[in-house]
């Protein structure tokens, strides 16, 4: 019984030996990190066939951001409100998508004085005893 033992040990023992000595698949090369595709709102300074310039205001500061286009876009005009979407690649901005800017700044109309009541109006006044 002892040699039935130790003859299943060995193969036990073999048999992982084997199975940890196997190669292992070669895992695929890692992807390089994507970068991240930011935003930003402004007015048209210029446009042409390659490149778009817009003027923005951040903390009060403006300024002026520079994007090179892959397709020129037809629907921009010098001047308009325009909301970008763009990525950085090797040091410059490449434009993705350009939309209309929407107004989302409401103006609240300016309160006009209140007239004053008659001096012989007493209904909004409380009784005195």
């Amino acid at each position: 019984m002892k040699r039935f033992w130790t003859v299943a040990a060995v193969l036990l023992l073999i048999g992982f030996t084997l199975a940890f000595a196997a190669e292992k698949p070669q895992v695929a090369a890692p992807l390089p990190p994507r970068t991240p595709e930011m935003s930003t709102a402004g007015k048209v300074l210029a446009v042409s066939d390659v490149s778009l310039k817009i003027e923005r205001t951040l903390k009060g500061e403006a300024e002026i951001m520079e994007f090179v286009l892959e397709q020129p876009f037809a629907n921009i005009a010098v001047g308009d409100q325009v909301k970008v979407s763009y990525r950085q690649k090797e040091g410059r901005n490449i434009l993705l998508r350009v939309a209309p800017a929407k107004m989302t700044a409401v103006q609240k109309p300016k309160k006009e004085p209140s007239k004053e009541k008659p001096a012989g109006d007493k209904a909004g006044s409380p009784a005195k005893k």
